[in-house]
């Protein structure tokens, strides 16, 4: 249940803060990972869902407030209604494809 409501709030153009805010708001246990805190400015540009059996939940991507460059973050079940948002630090700058590397825009079933 709570899988499908995290898919249902990520919107495109929202900060990582506003998505944040948003699950809390939901009664959801949001955490956030210390190494994602200085990118929570960053806006979605698309995500894909995680395996159903996966404790990822989803992996977005997201655009620096100057939109030069994306990073990929994870929100992730960390136990019984406690979710926690990760990164991956190292920017990107492809703009055609703010998925990749490593996540082909096409296989998604929730592209944003």
């Amino acid at each position: 249940m709570s899988r499908s409501l995290i898919l249902e709030q990520l919107k495109n153009n929202s900060t990582l803060s506003e998505l944040l805010q948003s699950l809390a708001g939901q009664s959801l246990d949001m955490r956030v990972h210390p190494y994602c805190a200085p990118y929570l400015d960053h806006e979605v540009a698309g995500y894909v869902d995680g395996p159903p059996s996966s404790r990822v939940v989803a992996v977005i991507s997201a655009a620096e407030p100057n939109g030069q460059s994306w990073r990929r973050f994870t929100l992730s079940r960390t136990g019984e209604g406690t979710y926690e948002m990760g990164v991956f630090p190292t920017a990107f700058h492809n703009a055609n494809a703010p998925l990749a590397p490593g996540i082909p825009p096409s296989t998604s079933r929730h592209q944003g």
